[in-house]
């Protein structure tokens, strides 16, 4: 089984970690500067962002850590953040979405998405779209295998009554908190196997030599971090015993350690070309996703859709 301490020297590499400042992306992101890499922590708050900063170089006094702001509820701001990046950096190696809320009450963002399809899903498609030249060049000058997308979804895409991408907004409303949550998801599987599709191996891209990009979905696994704080707080009392009952029993894995498969995917050599486009298990191992999940018409769809919405808004 994979382990962090496994992960060889990741000198001369960057990557992008959204979300990087609490939680799974922070451990991602303190992960990473151990190893020497270069990162971006993703964040939309300049306050949170450099207080997180802060807190690892008290460690790792020498953290190649940089803040890239970007917040998944403005469209503008995530196209804004690809642009800035660029500017400052020729290659990224590692594209980590890990940025997500979840459960949330229905709410549309002034972009006009269900939010949480809007942050888990749609900017993280965005901002990929615009990084993709990047990640490209980056693999051009690279041995195969140096530049990955990881997308960090969840069981819930397999949970909820969640069979298909739901996209007429009275069905979506009416699905739920949590089912809406699940659909977001969903659809981070999904965008993981159409890069892959798009790029990875065996891919036009890769064959025609303009860029071979390894790509995986999978599950952190139920992790104590703020996210699910959040919705701790919001639990009624009836439901507040049940977060201290799985901590008790090892069900709720502590934060530092839901950043397993996302150092997996993003950086270990142990990560190999077949396993690209795979969904895997908060433990780095893979498992079976949702069974819509595999079917390419659900996915070409929810590709087309995107394409066209991202169009018609002007972010693409």
């Amino acid at each position: 089984m994979f382990q962090m301490s496994s992960l060889p020297s990741l000198k001369d590499k960057i990557y992008i970690v959204t979300g990087g400042n609490t939680g799974i992306g922070y451990a991602t992101c303190l992960n990473l500067v151990a190893h020497d890499a270069r990162v971006y922590m993703g964040s939309r708050s300049s306050e949170k962002a450099e207080t997180a900063i802060a807190e690892i170089r008290k460690s790792h006094p020498n953290a190649d850590l940089h803040f890239l702001q970007i917040d998944n509820q403005s469209l503008s701001s995530v196209v804004e953040a690809a642009k800035r990046f660029s500017t400052k950096e020729t290659k990224l190696h590692g594209l980590i979405l890990n940025a997500g809320i979840m459960a949330v009450p229905y709410e549309v963002t002034t972009d006009g998405y269900e939010v949480q399809f809007q942050v888990n899903y749609i900017a993280h498609w965005l901002l990929t779209y615009h990084l993709i030249p990047i990640l490209l060049s980056t693999a051009r000058s690279s041995p195969p295998g140096s530049v990955r997308i990881a997308c960090v979804s969840s069981e819930g895409h397999n949970s909820f009554g969640v069979k298909k991408v739901l996209y007429n907004p009275t069905e979506v409303e009416k699905f739920g908190d949590f089912g809406r949550y699940g659909l977001s998801k969903l659809a981070n599987v999904l965008h993981a196997k159409s890069l892959n599709d798009q790029y990875g191996p065996g891919s036009q891209s890769a064959k025609a030599g303009e860029g071979e990009i390894l790509t995986a979905s999978f599950h952190p696994g139920f992790i104590d971090t703020q996210l699910n704080i959040k919705n701790r707080d919001r639990a009624s009392w009836k439901l507040s015993w049940i977060h201290p009952v799985l901590q008790m029993f090892g069900i709720m894995r502590p934060w530092d350690e839901g950043c397993i498969t996302s150092l997996f995917v993003a950086a270990s050599p142990e990560f190999t070309s077949e396993m690209s486009g795979l969904y895997f298990n908060e433990k780095a191992t893979v498992k079976e996703p949702n069974p819509v999940a595999k079917e390419v018409d659900e996915r070409t769809t929810l590709e087309e859709w995107t394409t066209t919405e991202m169009k018609s808004g002007g972010w693409i």
